[in-house]
């Protein structure tokens, strides 16, 4: 049985940070207020199509299943499971039902202006990213609209094209 998405949609660009004291004032001057420092620990599952991922956070808690595809320089997530603070029981099921295939810990510092979330990620070995989240979880704005904003919020950042990367830190065998 094919994959039903969710009305949830949204546009992510991900890039390197080299100077995040610099894009943290850059957020605030914007307007953008600081949510929090999250501890993460992300769990990637085998499944058949896309990713399924359990998050366990010190502020976010999630099961997503989704998939990133590249429109344009950005990449719209199409999600068939959205779930924030899953249960012990759903998180055993997810255990006793799928294939562990990863794990991904890092420190995330989160930013939200409205409808955008900027996350400002450290990585266990040290490298940074940064990460432009522009969501509707309504399915009500037109997918241009906020792929545009994504772009205008990569602009008024001042990160250039050459920094950006693919999104997602998991790439094998999801």
């Amino acid at each position: 049985m094919p994959l039903q998405p969710m009305t949830y949609q949204d546009f992510t660009l991900k890039a390197r940070l080299s100077d995040r004291a610099r894009v943290e004032r850059q957020l605030l001057a914007l307007g953008f207020t600081y949510i929090g420092l999250d501890e993460q620990r992300d769990t990637y599952f085998r499944v058949g199509q896309g990713k399924l991922k359990l998050r366990q956070g010190t502020i976010e808690n999630l099961v997503t299943h989704y998939e990133r595809r590249v429109d344009k320089a950005a990449e719209k997530t199409v999600v068939y499971v959205y779930d924030l603070n899953p249960s012990a029981q759903q998180i055993a099921a997810l255990y006793a039902a799928h294939q562990v295939i990863g794990v991904v810990e890092k420190r995330r510092r989160i930013y939200r202006l409205g409808n955008v979330k900027i996350h400002l990620d450290t990585m266990a070995e040290g490298a940074e990213f940064l990460e432009i989240e522009v969501f509707d979880h309504s399915n009500t704005r037109p997918a241009p609209e906020l792929e545009a904003r994504c772009h205008e919020v990569l602009r008024s950042l001042e990160i250039t094209v050459a920094d950006l990367l693919p999104t997602g830190y998991f790439k094998s065998g999801c």
